[in-house]
């Protein structure tokens, strides 16, 4: 996955379109919270990407982020992160890890790729763990 370098931004555009109901479509669903148990730690998983380096100081965008797992893990390392899913329930799960956890650094919020509510550049780095 090629890294980019801070001010390089990634483009957030896709040219998808979906026709269905809800705020994101008809896609995906989180996998209950105790899957997370099942992963490896973020930073062992972060470890195989090439380390904390690959998110010090950036602005990372982790699509699929379900119950926030990954995310939180990365973001003592990152500027900021912003995790996005389509399932409301992992959103609102990842939003209590978040509080929990006292991360400043970290906003989650229900949307998909094929729909990114953000500009092209607004990130250096995007990450997807565990997601299909």
């Amino acid at each position: 996955m090629p890294v980019a370098r801070r001010g390089a931004g990634l483009r957030c555009a896709l040219s998808m379109s979906i026709d269905a109901a809800g705020p994101v479509g008809d896609v995906g669903r989180h996998v209950p919270a105790f899957s997370s148990a099942l992963r490896p730690r973020p930073i062992d998983e972060l470890a195989e990407w090439g380390g904390p380096a690959l998110m010090l100081g950036k602005r990372v965008l982790d699509l699929g982020c379900g119950d926030g797992r990954f995310a939180l893990g990365v973001a003592s390392f990152a500027a900021s992160v912003e995790g996005l899913d389509p399932d409301e329930e992992g959103i609102a799960a990842a939003k209590k890890a978040a509080r929990k956890a006292g991360a400043r650094n970290v906003r989650f919020g229900v949307g998909a790729a094929q729909r990114l509510p953000h500009p092209d550049g607004a990130f250096d780095v995007v990450i997807l763990s565990w997601t299909l």
